[in-house]
């Protein structure tokens, strides 16, 4: 078989998986930001929610829709086909590019794919797919990994421009997973630039240097691609008036690098509520006994150990890079997109250094219980948003009823809602029998940037959005709101504790 129509049946099969590890969503589901689109309506929302953030292609495929009257079951469904479609071919060109350097077999390929394949689907990906913004994340990725492949394998400034080019389109298409190319160039280098005993010593150093030296480059594609990314920024807020808040300036970035240290545990043990609590460090604490075992036995000719660690390190480094510009969403997947990557790339190089018949059949092990366990971690997340869901609209039902009793006591229709967010309780942004909380988990209810949404689509009415004044606040303050509401005059006030 020719190797364009076997890849060409491998990218239906991953597409197919990936349709099954999402299907809870396929059959449409509403992430608090849809019901916002909703509420604010596509070009409003293509506006404030894309342009001004910078994502230029997000804000095209927005107003297309607006222009076409897409409806919102086809917009949500179809741009999430469309990141699947387009995560497949980033599994695709991962797992060609990773054989591209070595003698391969049907057994490694067949490895490498699955390996590959969880590297792109991982846990913190589950986060991306909950956006009408998948798409746009989704190629970002494929231009990273295309900008990698030019940087290392691909010699001469005209490949590097292109990379530079392909890097500056993967930031502009989402600037959350900039990381995401500086780890994916080195574990390309790495894989490439064989660092072990069995060469010379003045090979090891030149291999080492080559790799110090592809993501040196890497780092100042995505350095460039953020630079002219915030420009874009900056003169779309100068057009319209609407300046950015996310991004602070330069003088912030020790500020966050002391908070990110003091907080990056706390990530990779929680994962963001994405993946079971403590797994990552079972697997990472696996892999890398069963690397040093292979070292001992091997007298260490492959290094393999170091290698394993130095991936954990670049990818928890990349995987907090964006953070050093911006604390907004830190405790999000989508912004740490190369740590959940960071298992799949320990996985390859595994795969790909080991010269063991034993030790290979050891790490396929892991790896086949790492893909039954993302696979049913994926299953088990989608399906706890679909019951969010469904926990929505029953609490704004309940809402509801309050309103239609307070209307028929005082003959007022409610016209106006107020969000009154209180912070430092975040908590209380989940239903209390939801096990896993996470982004994809949140009570659209108690999100201030969606409640009126949310409420608005399942009461078919129209309620108005005003800020709540001190009066308005004070006058709600007076009322006992054990369920977090209450109505002052003809005006709904929420409390809400995501913001």
């Amino acid at each position: 078989m020719k190797k364009r129509q076997k890849d060409f049946l491998i990218f239906f099969g991953i597409f197919i998986l990936a349709i099954l590890m999402y299907i809870n969503w396929i059959s449409m589901h509403y992430a608090s930001d849809t019901y916002n689109i909703m509420n604010v309506g596509y070009e409003t929302y293509a506006t404030n929610w894309s342009l001004k953030d910078g994502r230029l292609i997000m804000y095209l495929i927005t107003m297309i829709c607006a222009k076409l009257n897409v409806s919102i079951e086809i917009y949500v469904i179809g741009t999430l086909l469309g990141a699947l479609l387009i995560s497949a071919g980033c599994v695709i060109k991962l797992k060609n590019i990773i054989l591209k350097n070595s003698e391969s077999n049907l057994k490694k390929e067949i490895l490498i794919t699955i390996a590959s394949f969880f590297t792109i689907f991982n846990f913190m990906y589950i986060e991306n797919m909950y956006f009408v913004e998948a798409i746009v994340m989704a190629l970002s990725l494929l231009a990273f990994i295309y900008s990698a492949d030019l940087i290392v394998n691909n010699k001469g400034i005209r490949n590097k421009s292109i990379a530079l080019i392909l890097a500056i389109i993967g930031v502009i298409a989402y600037q959350g997973t900039a990381g995401f190319l500086i780890i994916v160039t080195f574990v390309f280098s790495l894989l490439k630039n064989k660092v072990e005993l069995k060469g010379s010593k003045e090979n090891i150093k030149t291999n080492i240097k080559q790799i110090l030296i592809d993501v040196f480059i890497a780092g100042a594609c995505a350095l460039i691609g953020i630079c002219i990314n915030m420009l874009i920024v900056n003169v779309i807020g100068d057009i319209t008036g609407e300046q950015q808040t996310r991004v602070g300036s330069i003088t912030d970035i020790f500020t966050n690098l002391q908070y990110i240290i003091s907080n990056f545990s706390v990530i990779l043990k929680d994962n963001i509520g994405l993946f079971p609590t403590n797994l990552l460090y079972i697997f990472l604490s696996v892999i890398l006994i069963c690397s040093l075992v292979y070292d001992i036995k091997t007298k260490s000719k492959n290094f393999l150990t170091i290698k394993e660690i130095s991936i954990i390190i670049v990818s928890v480094i990349c995987g907090f890079v964006v953070s050093l510009g911006t604390l907004s969403s830190f405790y999000t997947g989508r912004l740490h997109f190369s740590i959940g990557s960071m298992l799949g790339f320990v996985l390859i190089c595994l795969i790909m250094e080991n010269e063991d018949e034993i030790f290979r059949k050891i790490f396929a092990l892991i790896l086949i219980i790492y893909s039954f366990i993302s696979i049913y971690n994926c299953i088990i997340v989608t399906y706890e948003h679909k019951l969010v869901n469904k926990y929505e609209q029953e609490e704004v039902q309940t809402i509801e009823n309050y309103m239609k009793n307070y209307e028929s006591t005082t003959n007022e229709q409610v016209k106006n809602i107020a969000i009154y967010t209180i912070k430092g309780q975040a908590n209380k942004t989940y239903f209390e029998n939801i096990s896993r909380k996470s982004v994809v988990t949140y009570n659209a209810v108690r999100c201030d940037w969606a409640a009126a949404g949310v409420l608005n689509f399942y009461t078919r009415r129209n309620l108005e959005t005003v800020n709540l004044t001190k009066d308005l606040l004070t006058e709600y303050l007076k009322q006992e709101n054990e369920n977090g509401y209450g109505i002052v005059d003809n005006t709904l006030v929420i409390e809400c504790y995501m913001y």
